[in-house]
């Protein structure tokens, strides 16, 4: 099954070219702003892409989502091709995907956030995650798992890391082959640790100045699953184990 990664377009989407495949993923932040037709607009494009399936989820500038769930099942139900992931899964060719768009902050305002020191809530949103996920899709990364920022752009910003540590202790618990995320668009790449059955993904479309300055645009991975091998292989390209793979 080979999957194709996009996350943090706000709504510069149709500057990506993507080839095609089984499987398309877009890890959140779609929208710059709550406005409906920029959805619309992002779903049409989502929905022509030549693949089998397509899943999504929606990350901390995707407000509409969250203040208008009424709106967003209303939308969703034009376009019944694809797959929209909140604290749920599926399972597609025996490969369960969860989709979750939870990500700490330390000032509230945005949408699907937590602040970082309520432990209690962080434990309680990751907690939902099957322990038979294959693949885990979150808009925002585990701790030390791609989470790190060039520079502190905000008075807020006093740490490098800013992926979720509760969300890294569930990754650990439950091994799911694969997470991928976005979020922060500066660690755009791959992470393959020797000592972990888990790659993970940063699949940031825009990099850190929100233009297309990241070397991909988009992150192509094959995961093989059948009754006598579990596997992941990079496409085409052998891993270095246990390095970090900056690709911006």
């Amino acid at each position: 099954m080979k999957i194709h990664c996009i996350s943090d377009t706000h709504t510069r989407h149709r500057e990506i070219e993507l080839p095609g495949g089984d499987v398309l993923i877009h890890a959140g932040d779609i929208m710059s702003s709550s406005d409906p037709s920029q959805l619309t607009e992002f779903l049409v494009w989502f929905s022509q892409q030549k693949y089998t399936t397509k899943i999504f989820i929606s990350g901390n500038h995707d407000h509409i989502f969250e203040k208008s769930p009424t709106l967003i099942k209303k939308i969703l139900k034009m376009f019944p091709s694809l797959i929209y992931l909140q604290d749920s899964d599926v399972t597609i060719d025996g490969i369960k995907f969860y989709g979750a768009p939870w990500v700490p902050t330390n000032r509230p305002g945005k949408a699907f956030s937590y602040l970082r020191d309520a432990l209690g809530i962080a434990k309680s949103h990751w907690s939902k995650i099957p322990n038979d996920t294959d693949v885990l899709i979150t808009h925002g990364p585990a701790y030390n798992k791609l989470d790190k920022i060039m520079k502190p752009i905000r008075a807020d910003q006093t740490k490098l890391n800013l992926g979720c540590p509760q969300l890294a202790e569930r990754i650990k618990a439950i091994n799911p082959q694969l997470h991928i995320c976005g979020h922060i668009h500066s660690s755009q790449g791959i992470l393959d640790i020797s000592e972990s059955t888990t790659t993970y993904i940063n699949a940031a479309s825009l990099g850190e100045d929100y233009q297309y300055s990241n070397k991909r645009r988009f992150i192509e991975w094959e995961i093989l699953k059948t009754t006598s091998e579990i596997g992941l292989q990079r496409n085409g390209t052998a891993l270095t184990i246990g390095k970090q793979e900056q690709v911006n």
